[in-house]
């Protein structure tokens, strides 16, 4: 360590916040805010669109420690994306002119507890179902059993399941700023399981939940963007959970459980509204617990449900509300009205590693996430999923487009000398030496290294820049 690197560790040590006290990214909010992903270790970098070998996104997910990958390249990579050890992080923000596409699904292994990543920027396409994949297994993202994870600006389809499958009691999940679209729906093919998103504690169908077993819970679904999936937008059946400031577009049910319920739930700032595939119902409380004591409690308040059938305007408590309750069957199986009662939202502040969801109205929703959601620059599928939902257009299918590349040009990645995945310009521009290969550690005054305040400020800069452009389409 150089006495320029030390000098700055030992002044943060002393003056700036931990690392554990740092958020994943300045924006991180949710249940998994502070995860770390590969913070500390080696920077790794993809230099080639290949599934497998020397150079290839797997290849740098392969190893063992705490890395963080970055792209110098842009496009798509063909085949499936398996990610065998946590502590790692996938900047997807660095790859240069066209982003990356995973035409493949992106999974963790089941039944193992693979832990701490943080993927932002990434675009994940799955092929149609065969015998690898078949139907009833075909996630897009499938992160079962995975722990303390954050994804920032995905942009997820084609499943013909679950969108992004949380199953197997996967926990301490945020979701934050992403964009879901068009599950595969296919009839001809009997690929009608056209969903979102799926979480649940699978011990609690035994009724033996032992020490140690997965919890399920500690879900975070904020600011994303959901369009014509049938239901499971999201289905989550254990608290603590949260979902805030989403919109969902042409499906049924919203909000569901779809699984055996233990928890508290806020349902806050969200919109629902209605497209041409279908009647919705925007929540549907219907735990599979088999009492008439479900051990759940929720909080819910404005909601903005455009139903033009049945009901246009605010929800909060849906039991309190008769237009609502005259337009929708809304609950079963053992839910009561004294589970909705109580005053103000849940406060999971004291739980470690949640950080407080900055909250808007569900009247500007449309203004603020539009444009922000998903993975940038956007390809045609993004484009079309939104284009849809400001038209109210579109439909329930297995939308390819021929060229998932159409509109995007990969550029040449910017002059990096040391191979440190940080370009030689901005190195200079913090103070940083373009030759020497080991300050991408360095501490930055703002306590995060060097190598994720570049990253970070990639990430926030095209943030930026959407909201000052407008919409892009």
């Amino acid at each position: 360590m150089n006495k320029l690197i030390l000098l700055l560790f030992l002044i943060i040590a002393f003056n700036g916040p931990s690392w554990s006290q740092l958020k994943a990214f300045p924006e991180a909010q949710g249940f998994a805010a502070y995860v770390t992903g590969g913070r500390g270790g080696e920077v790794l970098k993809v230099t080639n669109l290949n599934a497998s070998g020397s150079g290839s996104l797997q290849a740098a997910l392969n190893q063992l420690g705490s890395r963080i990958i970055v792209f110098d390249v842009s496009g798509v990579i063909e085949g499936d994306v398996r990610i065998p050890h946590g502590d790692v992080t996938i900047a997807g923000q660095t790859a240069p002119g066209a982003g990356i596409t995973i035409l493949g699904h992106l999974y963790t292994p089941y039944g193992q507890d693979i832990n701490n990543i943080i993927i932002r920027h990434i675009r994940v396409r799955p092929p149609n179902p065969d015998s690898d994949w078949p139907p009833n297994q075909h996630d897009a993202i499938q992160f079962s059993t995975a722990n303390h994870v954050i994804l920032d600006h995905i942009d997820v389809s084609h499943g013909a399941d679950e969108t992004i499958d949380l199953w197997g009691g996967a926990s301490h999940i945020t979701l934050q700023h992403s964009h879901l679209s068009f599950p595969i729906y296919d009839p001809s093919n009997g690929w009608t399981h056209n969903k979102g998103i799926l979480n649940h504690r699978p011990c609690l169908d035994s009724g033996n939940c032992q020490s140690g077993s997965r919890t399920g819970g500690f879900i975070s679904i904020i600011n994303n963007v959901f369009t014509h999936s049938r239901n499971r937008t999201p289905a989550l059946s254990i608290g603590p959970a949260e979902v805030i400031n989403n919109i969902t577009y042409n499906g049924r049910e919203g909000f569901v459980h779809h699984n055996i319920v233990d928890g508290e739930f806020n349902i806050i700032g969200n919109q629902y509204i209605e497209g041409p595939n279908i009647s919705l119902l925007p929540f549907w409380f219907d735990p599979e617990n088999n009492t008439s004591n479900v051990p759940s409690s929720y909080w819910l308040f404005d909601n903005w449900v455009e139903d033009p059938n049945h009901f246009n305007g605010v929800v909060n408590n849906p039991w309190e509300n008769n237009e609502f309750v005259n337009g929708y069957n809304f609950y079963c199986c053992g839910i009561q009205a004294n589970q909705f009662n109580q005053s103000t939202a849940f406060d999971f502040s004291s739980i470690p590693g949640y950080s407080a969801v900055f909250r808007r109205p569900s009247s500007n929703l449309h203004e603020f996430l539009l444009d922000d959601v998903g993975a940038h620059p956007r390809d045609v599928v993004a484009q079309q999923s939104i284009t849809e939902l400001i038209q109210r257009t579109g439909s329930w299918r297995n939308y390819r487009p021929p060229d998932l590349m159409a509109g995007l040009t990969p550029t040449a990645p910017l002059e990096d000398s040391d191979e440190d995945g940080m370009p030689d310009s901005w190195e200079v521009s913090q103070g940083l030496s373009p030759i020497d290969g080991d300050d991408h550690s360095t501490i930055m005054p703002s306590g995060y290294t060097a190598i994720e305040t570049y990253i970070n400020g990639l990430a926030s800069a095209i943030s930026d820049v959407i909201f000052q452009s407008g919409f892009e389409n």
